[in-house]
């Protein structure tokens, strides 16, 4: 059985369906009104936000996507009003709004998580420059933690991160299962089946059950659990949301 995807549905036809996205100039000048939200234990204000801004969202996140594997494009698809969720929640310390690609100071932009954005769980301190990791010994370990080995990644103010998928295109996974935890939330295990994907699928694509949003200034663990030694090539597929003078620097993208 081969997966399939929707090839008619893209961040902005699902913004649009939200009742998100504009729908002419007139509604461009309107705005998605203030509403709280629960994430985890905890209850959080999805910002105000200017359509004009979801728009610049939706087309620019679209944009960086549709010449992308077409399974990861309809995965940020399917989540988009996930996405813009999390762009609210920046935005309620940014209050700057989102522009993206002209965004400058405390207006808002994203990126799609690159490993250099993230410390790296095998050396405290120091800051991935791949997705890659060898695995010597077999068990529990942190794929996301903070600079300190074994504690949380807490995001600064106007930053939010937000979990949908992972890939994994190694020819030998070693990651089985996961784990979140949200502050003192600790979510139950999900098990990745990958060595499955890749003889019946193809792609090498596992979504969480739900996407995990982090808010601003909040911190978090995800833990993975390797089952053999060997080379591992999983990766997230998700947004950091984040200031634009967070993004003025090539050689260090990690501020988080």
């Amino acid at each position: 059985m081969t997966r399939s995807y929707d090839n008619e549905r893209t961040v902005v036809s699902v913004l649009r369906s939200a009742g998100l996205y504009p729908t002419d100039e007139q509604d461009e000048k309107g705005y998605v009104e203030e509403e709280d939200v629960v994430i985890g234990t905890r209850t959080y204000t999805l910002s105000r936000i200017a359509k004009a801004d979801v728009r610049k969202f939706g087309d620019q996140l679209d944009r960086v996507l549709q010449r992308q594997n077409p399974f990861i494009h309809d995965i940020f698809a399917r989540n988009a009003v996930q996405c813009i969720a999390a762009v609210r929640l920046a935005n309620g310390d940014a209050k700057q709004g989102f522009l993206g690609a002209g965004a400058g100071g405390n207006q808002l932009d994203f990126t799609l998580m690159g490993a250099r954005e993230f410390y790296d769980p095998d050396v405290s301190g120091s800051t991935r420059t791949s997705w890659v990791r060898t695995i010597a010994v077999v068990g529990s370990k942190n794929i996301v933690e903070g600079a300190t080995t074994g504690l949380a990644l807490t995001l600064a103010e106007a930053t939010c991160d937000i979990y949908l998928a992972w890939y994994n295109p190694a020819a030998l996974p070693c990651l089985d299962a996961h784990q979140l935890i949200l502050n003192t939330d600790i979510k139950d295990v999900q098990t990745l089946d990958f060595e499955q994907l890749q003889v019946d699928q193809g792609d090498p694509i596992i979504e969480f059950k739900a996407p995990f949003i982090v808010p601003p200034e909040e911190g978090y663990e995800i833990l993975g659990y390797y089952f053999r030694t060997g080379s591992d090539e999983t990766r997230p597929i998700g947004l950091r949301i984040k200031q634009a003078k967070d993004l003025r620097s090539l050689t260090d993208i990690r501020l988080e």
